[in-house]
């Protein structure tokens, strides 16, 4: 009969393994994580320091300091097992991750949160210092908890780079709309009212490249206008060109220089935003080459699920074998319903735990954006929820989840999505060759 242990199947694994050692030949080695330099110490099983805190640079010669502190420890005690265990920050402790995984080390990462919970269990969460950092990462590896790093083939890590990299170049793109939206209201009051949305409308892109001064645009009227967009292959209706034409004459102008400075910053910012489309456009077809090598490609047959958005779930999921079902998954990305039960009371509507992969979150709320409007099943999923006066939030919730199921379904079983039997890729069913990982930040 298998054990069960509060900490889940990644606990059970390690006690499993500990269970009749001696707790003094047991070392753990818990690491702080800083830009420049980490600290670390080793304590055995039952939390008696062996080497006190120490720090070394995070160089490829501080990792054989902490490798050499370690290997003195290990041959002090005669350890039989040795954990590191790294708290994730960020992206520092991937480079000093990835060398310890090289030389054979066994390591797990730790979650920040986890991290800063146990410290508050130990009555310091307002006393944060590298070596209470410490003392409260040796706690919790003595109770097993960490998940090993994950393990991606070449195409994965690739995938992964070029998603971070779009994420990143997207959000500064929306946020670069909006200060070109603000500054065309100094340079061109009015303007942007004449279109639905100026940057995707090639008229409206070829006045904020070119004609973006309304002194111009009212010197030229409606007909030169007309046949300025005409000479750069773009149409312009006559009551297009009117609308532009009387919102130009009748703008309110800042003082001249004033005006100039801001037409110039204008500008400035609207090539920007030409280099990032260009960019963003490249980071698309790499992420399309790079989809065919991975897992993530059957995911494309799902209505609603482009190159885009299978390349960010796989990103975010990673090897999804290291999962046991969907809903270890799930748990991982913080979906999961938040609760709150005391002496028999519970409070209800709490929302969702964001105890997880921010990455993977998004990633299964924008399946179930996609799958949402063209899967008849959840669109009428949606809608029975809506009628039920679920809040919009909550709906997208829960169509997300569903969304989620096919996808894991399809990665789990290489399979094609058959539109006419979602059922038992909703239902799932357990992969039994690998542990769950608990839900951690990545």
């Amino acid at each position: 009969m298998a054990v069960e242990f509060v900490g889940g199947p990644g606990q059970a694994g390690f006690m499993g393994r500990v269970r009749d050692l001696d707790p003094a030949r047991v070392l753990l080695v818990p690491v702080d994580v800083g830009k420049w330099e980490a600290m670390a110490m080793v304590t055995d099983l039952r939390g008696e320091i062996v080497t006190a805190p120490f720090r070394f640079a995070m160089t490829a010669s501080g990792v054989t300091v902490l490798a050499q502190r370690t290997a003195t420890a290990v041959a002090d005690r005669s350890a039989v097992l040795c954990r590191v265990g790294v708290e994730s920050a960020g992206h520092y402790h991937r480079p000093l991750v990835t060398r310890l995984v090289e030389d054979a080390v066994e390591v797990v990462e730790l979650n920040p949160a986890a991290v800063k919970h146990a410290r508050a269990q130990q009555l310091r969460a307002r006393q944060k210092t590298d070596e209470r950092d410490l003392a409260a990462i040796a706690d919790l590896l003595s109770r097993g908890a960490g998940r090993s790093p994950q393990a991606r083939d070449a195409a994965l890590i690739e995938q992964a780079a070029w998603v971070g990299h779009r994420r990143r170049k997207t959000e500064t793109y929306r946020r670069l709309r909006q200060q070109i939206h603000a500054q065309l209201d100094l340079v061109f009051p009015g303007l942007s009212a004449c279109f639905g949305d100026m940057f995707e409308t090639r008229s409206g892109r070829m006045i904020l490249a070119e004609l973006c001064s309304p002194d111009r645009v009212g010197r030229l009227g409606p007909t030169r206008l007309a046949r300025y967009a005409a000479n750069r292959g773009i149409r312009m209706t006559r009551a297009k060109c009117d609308l532009v034409v009387a919102a130009a004459r009748d703008a309110l102008r800042l003082p001249v220089a004033h005006r100039a400075a801001a037409e110039a910053i204008l500008a400035a910012d609207v090539a920007l935003l030409t280099s990032l489309e260009i960019e963003i456009a490249k980071c698309d077809a790499r992420l399309a080459e790079l989809l065919p090598a991975t897992p993530a490609n059957v995911l494309v047959s799902v209505p609603g699920i482009g190159v885009i958005r299978a390349s960010a779930y796989s990103a975010a999921l990673g090897d999804h074998t290291r999962f046991r079902n969907a809903d270890a998954a799930y748990a991982f990305a913080g979906l999961t319903p938040a609760s709150y039960e005391s002496a028999g009371r519970s409070r209800p509507g709490l929302g969702i735990t964001k105890a997880g992969s921010v990455t993977l979150r998004a990633a299964i709320l924008e399946l179930g954006l996609g799958m949402g409007k063209h899967q008849p099943d959840l669109i009428a999923y949606r809608a029975q929820l809506l009628a039920r006066r679920k809040p919009p939030k909550v709906a997208a919730v829960a169509v997300a989840h569903r969304a989620h199921r096919i996808a894991f379904a399809l990665l789990r079983d290489g399979a094609i999505f058959d539109p006419g039997h979602p059922a038992p890729a909703i239902a799932g069913r357990p992969v039994t060759t690998s542990p769950e990982v608990p839900p951690e930040t990545t």
